[in-house]
């Protein structure tokens, strides 16, 4: 799945695309945050499991995506397993991905650690400056 040109369709260009976890582990050291880890193909095993939860608690990625095959159960699984170990799970998707899915995804990331800051400042700033109209009241002298 060519998931570098997906997102570029979808305006996302700050990428890293590696193919195992120790080029993730590489990229890593760079001390670049990224918000959103999609894992391809992952397979839950204990080695997996505990890999990810250390790249959850890195706190380099705000939210991650597992794509696979998956059962219902272990969907829920997996959900129940990212919530007991802070694990910031977005979603669980069965492939392959679409585009649509992709910006589905996109669409429902949650800002985190002031990210994006300036223009919700600008936002609160204009409703702090917003005065509503007076208007006449009936019945007043």
């Amino acid at each position: 799945m060519d998931y570098g040109a997906l997102l570029n369709c979808l305006e996302f260009y700050h990428l890293s695309l590696c193919q195992d976890l120790d080029e993730v582990r590489k990229v890593l050291a760079s001390q670049q945050r990224y918000s959103l880890f999609i894992h391809d193909d992952f397979v839950p095993g204990p080695d997996e499991l505990v890999s990810l939860k250390t790249l959850g608690q890195s706190n380099a990625f705000r939210q991650f995506v597992l794509v696979g095959s998956y059962s219902a159960e272990e969907k829920t699984g997996l959900f129940q397993w990212a919530w007991r170990h802070r694990v910031p799970l977005l979603r669980v998707l069965d492939k392959p991905v679409s585009l649509a899915q992709l910006r589905e995804i996109t669409d429902s990331l949650v800002l985190y650690h002031g990210e994006d800051e300036q223009p919700i400042r600008a936002s609160v700033s204009e409703l702090q400056d917003y005065q509503v109209p007076e208007t006449p009241r009936r019945g007043r002298a």
